[in-house]
């Protein structure tokens, strides 16, 4: 009985203290610690180097297979990208591209996902539902709890359709999407479709725009999305074949940079931006929605750009927040943050949430410890939808680019207070216990910090040092059950202590 309870303890305990984001503080330019566990599959780490501790869980493993020749062979599986969100609307499941389903809790396989609905896309408010926007014009929806999979409307007469390309998305609440398709001539239509009437609502042409580009990309358009609420859409203009000196020029009008557009009738609004650069869809700590992204080749930093025209902002000037990196705003139960991967270990190899306005506020969310030297390897974080996890891929300084490349998805969190290392580097002996004046601790590591906590979440003591032993007086504690963190530079352990 006496065990039973003290795992109640426990459960309550961790439910107590675990916080769901990490300090808003001013952002910090944190260098990649070294000696950090790489976690085995399952398995967690700590990184103990931002404000506060971050837990970091890899979630897969190598897969292999034989190939058509009878071949072995080894896969890496991967996330798509920092702007396709892999966990289902109510957080419950997580999806690894469109080849398997898992419990986003458990990590353990649910379902796995046929090719005949690649791409693949959440509901953005069924956690049911993954959407398809299958190049020949076929949209379907496939419900994971029946495993059943139904094509529900087709757009006919291109030589290809697409969601993006790449880098699109739904809007919030499920009701528009903005497709792109190709025509035979070269001609690259805008297509907005009615996610609840299945209907196509109106269409925009782009003389030429798709050009010799191949089937998956334009010639001249990077990318094209829907804006969060549905109201906007936004084309980032490929900066490659297009600028301000080099426009690409359709009806006596020229396009370049990032430009916006009405949703319900394709009228061009304003160029938000001459030169588009990595970035995201989201909404403004202000309520108004805005584009994310770095500056651009010459200057360093992040800034917001008003999807309605009234202004930019920069949000923060860093060398760290160079082109080396990610925005991600898919946390849309979270509006105000966006999320941004420091790909470059010069560039602090970071993934920190950075709050939209101009206080400058961001979350540390730990680092990736990416080598980042394949595309493969690039961290592209993703926040979940309420913004509390972070997906990253990594290969954890394993080694350099190979073929196929080492990586790994990592998911990242707050680490609770009460936080066990699965992959325990340090050996600590705490004695006596049970005690009832001090508590004696040696480390084969030099312990950093170690904090008390009651059996509540509260934190009563708390010490800094650097040495391999401490002694904590606790003559001030009423007689319970008590637990400590200890922290060294590698990780932190907790250990139970029984105060008489």
């Amino acid at each position: 009985m006496k065990s039973f309870l003290n795992i109640l303890f426990i459960v309550f305990f961790l439910h107590t203290v675990e916080a769901q984001f990490p300090n808003d503080i001013p952002y910090q330019s944190i260098p990649t610690p070294a000696n950090v566990a790489f976690p085995n599959y399952l398995g967690s780490t700590i990184d103990n180097s931002v404000s506060n501790p971050i837990q970091i869980t890899r979630i897969t493993e190598p897969y292999n297979y034989i190939d058509g020749n009878g071949d072995p062979q080894v896969w890496y599986p991967t996330h798509e990208y920092a702007k396709t969100q892999v966990w289902n609307a109510n957080q419950t499941l997580f999806k690894i591209l469109t080849w398997k389903i898992i419990d986003a809790t458990t990590y353990q396989e649910v379902q796995s996902l046929s090719g005949d609905i690649y791409p693949s896309y959440w509901s953005n408010t069924n956690p049911d539902l993954i959407w398809n926007f299958n190049e020949n014009g076929d949209i379907k929806k496939h419900i994971v709890s029946t495993n059943t999979t139904q094509t529900v409307a087709n757009i006919p007469g291109y030589e290809f359709v697409q969601l993006g390309p790449g880098e699109g998305n739904i809007d919030k609440n499920d009701h528009k999407v903005a497709l792109v398709g190709k025509k035979l001539n070269g001609d690259l239509d805008i297509i907005i479709f009615n996610l609840q009437t299945l209907q196509i609502e109106n269409t925009k042409t782009f003389v030429g725009a798709w050009g010799n580009g191949g089937l998956n990309f334009p010639n001249y358009i990077d990318w094209v999305s829907i804006s969060q609420s549905g109201d906007y859409v936004v084309i980032m203009w490929n900066h490659n074949t297009t600028s301000q000196n080099n426009p690409y020029i359709e009806n006596g009008n020229s396009h370049y940079g990032v430009e916006v557009y009405n949703t319900a009738d394709m009228q061009y609004q304003n160029r938000i931006i001459s030169y588009g650069n990595h970035g995201d869809l989201g909404y403004a700590a202000d309520g108004d929605e805005v584009l994310v992204q770095f500056y651009g080749v010459q200057q360093d930093g992040l800034y917001m750009y008003k999807l309605n025209g009234t202004g930019s902002t920069t949000i923060i000037q860093n060398t760290d927040f160079g082109i080396d990196g990610h925005v991600s705003c898919r946390n849309i139960n979270r509006p105000g943050w966006a999320y941004v991967t420091h790909s470059s270990s010069a560039q602090s190899g970071q993934i920190v949430a950075v709050k939209l306005d101009n206080s400058g506020t961001v979350e540390h969310f730990g680092h990736h410890f990416s080598s980042n030297t394949s595309y493969d390897q690039s961290p592209m974080a993703v926040a979940s939808p309420n913004g509390d996890k972070i997906c990253f891929k990594s290969d954890f300084g394993t080694g350099p680019n190979t073929n196929p490349s080492v990586v790994y998805i990592f998911i990242s969190k707050l680490a609770s207070a009460l936080h066990v290392n699965e992959n325990q580097l340090i050996d600590c002996n705490v004695y006596p216990n049970p005690t009832n004046k001090f508590i004696h601790v040696q480390c084969n590591e030099f312990i950093k910090n170690i904090a008390v906590y009651t059996i509540t979440g509260q934190k009563v003591n708390e010490i800094q040092l650097n040495n391999t032993k401490a002694k904590i007086n606790i003559t001030n504690l009423k007689a319970g059950i008590y637990y400590l963190r200890v922290s060294t530079e590698k990780e932190s352990i907790l250990k139970k202590v029984i105060i008489q």
